[in-house]
């Protein structure tokens, strides 16, 4: 690694590396962090997709009184949003210690936590069993998978960015998205095909099995954090005494570049989540159809989302600001086309709102990484980045909570439809925001 010293920029300010060079990386090291980074999202993501289908499909009978079933319902959906509250906190510890001593440490205790809260969510006594502690005991789970899936996604979308080489940061950045795009479509299958094989048993039981795969995948995510370096970038930055607080000047010196990454991660985030939790159950409702039906056409969804990930990852390192004006663009028909197409109860019209919604969700998520990572300095950019993320992700785990709500109270879902079209609208202008030059940075073409 090149020997250099960080500077600051004046008094008070954070310590940066514009000046700094590139560190030289391994390109077999930097493939290896990539790997790492789409295959520990995919499980992280995996487990937390797990709980939102399950919130939407089998939850309510299973842990809230039997009575009401649209409290059971809204309970559901809301222990399911509980997650996104707590993931702030997952991120700000995470980024404390991910700025202070390093990303890998972080990402692989983040990863042991999730990996075992879902399993323990597995063996959880139901309503009928152990009464009024079965919600209680299932939102704290819920809690901590919150936090764990706080820390995740930042420190493996810098250390895919920060392994990067100079004019790959896109391509590589986009890493994080795979996971969280195959994460939800192996929950789904692994949901359609216990549906399939336990009928009779899958609301009573079934599901429990989806859950208790988690260990599987724990033990060989676990395996693959823990063989990866830490980023170069990180130990370069270290040579300057990192802040002791890193929230502070991130929130001090930088609540613009908060403001745009939550803006840019909420619009995807909200309508991605509307769709595979509230947006599940309204398809079956309106069309008639079984689970594994609409479950499917959501991995279809999924699948289009996909090779919007793989297409703009490449090409956003080519055409910076014209991607990210198309991708952020792209969002407002997705969010206003969703509904009346789900509304029309074919199963033709839902799978093409799975897979329009999908195609502007992966678009935009396959540019996240490299948008924010460019919004913070490197010394405090873990803290900058998680803050963000899970910020916008608490608003978005609220969107099936609110949707079913406004449906419940006016019989109509286009305020829904109005919500996510001007989240798309504020998202917009980020894509002319001028990236912070740091090492490895690309320029803009």
């Amino acid at each position: 690694m090149t020997d250099s010293t960080p500077t600051t920029t004046g008094e008070g300010a954070t310590p940066t590396t514009p000046s700094t060079p590139v560190p030289r990386i391994d390109p077999r090291e930097a493939r290896t962090v990539v790997l790492s980074s789409a295959v520990g999202t995919t499980i992280e993501f995996y487990d937390f997709a797990l709980y939102g289908l399950a919130s939407a499909l089998v939850f309510a009978p299973q842990f809230f009184p039997a009575g009401n079933p649209l409290a059971g319902q809204l309970g559901a959906l809301a222990s399911f949003a509980v997650g996104f509250f707590f993931r702030p906190i997952g991120g700000i510890v995470a980024g404390h210690f991910g700025d202070r001593i390093g990303r890998k440490q972080v990402l692989v205790a983040s990863f042991l936590v999730m990996g075992l809260s879902t399993l323990l969510i597995a063996f959880l006594p139901t309503y009928g069993t152990i009464g009024l502690a079965a919600p209680v005991l299932l939102v704290l789970l819920r809690a901590i998978q919150g936090i764990a899936a706080g820390a995740e996604w930042g420190g493996a979308a810098l250390m895919a960015v920060e392994h990067a080489p100079p004019k790959r940061r896109g391509l590589y950045g986009s890493a994080p998205a795979f996971g969280t795009t195959v994460g939800p479509l192996l929950a789904t299958t692994v949901f359609a095909v216990l549906s399939a094989i336990t009928p009779g048993g899958f609301a009573g039981g079934g599901w429990r099995i989806a859950f208790g795969l988690s260990f599987v995948l724990l033990v060989f995510g676990f395996y693959l954090r823990r063989r990866i370096t830490e980023s170069p970038l990180f130990e370069s930055a270290l040579q300057n005494e990192p802040p002791r607080v890193p929230l502070i000047p991130v929130l001090r010196d930088h609540p613009i570049g908060v403001l745009r990454a939550l803006s840019w991660v909420l619009v995807s985030g909200a309508t991605g989540y509307v769709v595979n939790t509230y947006g599940l159950s309204y398809a079956i409702q309106t069309t008639g159809a079984s689970r594994g039906t609409v479950l499917m056409l959501l991995n279809l969804g999924y699948v289009f989302s996909l090779i919007a990930l793989l297409t703009v990852g490449r090409l956003v390192d080519r055409k910076r600001r014209a991607v990210l004006i198309t991708v952020a663009l792209l969002q407002v028909p997705a969010a206003a086309l969703l509904f009346p197409l789900l509304a029309l109860g074919s199963l033709v019209a839902v799978g093409a709102a799975f897979c329009l919604v999908f195609l502007a969700v992966g678009a935009i998520e396959a540019t996240r990484g490299s948008v924010l990572a460019d919004l913070f300095p490197v010394a405090i950019r873990y803290s900058g980045v998680s803050l963000s993320y899970n910020l916008a992700y608490v608003l978005a785990g609220l969107a099936p909570l609110v949707t079913a709500s406004i449906v419940a109270a006016t019989g109509s879902v286009t305020w829904m439809v109005v919500l996510l079209a001007a989240a798309a609208l504020i998202a917009v202008p980020v894509a002319f925001v001028k990236p912070r030059r740091e090492p490895g940075a690309t320029r803009e073409s």
